[in-house]
């Protein structure tokens, strides 16, 4: 009886290892590219969110018409890396879902996005890199010396 004891706490002990939490944040910039479009460049400003594992914040997207997209974020870190962030309300009507794969050690997020307005579904891909961006690399950007 202690054996099984033993090995259901090394698995607890695993699995808690596996979800360390990551501190999201900070400043994300990077990319989104909707299926069979031209990619856009993405930002976020993320802070610890109210429970453990969480983050909220804001999330911009260049529309390349020379106009903003601003969401709410609210997301979720979740096991083995996992991360889900719902962006809404967005001031387009848009609901936008972020499901990707955390790295804690280059401190990125790549996955997949819904993009969900006037009931019709889009998909896509994106990448966001926690830092400061590269000079020029979004329009909107707060950190972004000016030229």
């Amino acid at each position: 009886m202690a054996a099984l004891g033993i090995v259901l706490l090394a698995g607890t002990l695993a699995a808690l290892a596996q979800t360390a939490t990551f501190d999201f944040t900070g400043h994300w910039t990077g990319s989104a590219q909707q299926t069979r479009k031209s990619p856009m460049a993405i930002a976020a400003n993320f802070a610890t969110g109210t429970a453990p594992q969480t983050f909220t914040g804001m999330f911009f997207a260049s529309t390349g018409e020379g106009t903003t997209l601003h969401c709410t974020a609210n997301g979720k870190q979740k096991r083995h890396d996992q991360v889900k962030t719902r962006l809404a309300p967005c001031d387009d009507g848009s609901t936008i879902l972020l499901r990707g794969k955390l790295d804690p050690t280059a401190q990125t997020i790549k996955g997949h996005f819904l993009r969900v307005k006037h009931g019709k579904a889009k998909t896509g891909k994106f990448m966001l890199v926690k830092g400061p961006s590269p000079m020029g690399a979004f329009v909107d950007d707060p950190e972004r010396s000016a030229p």
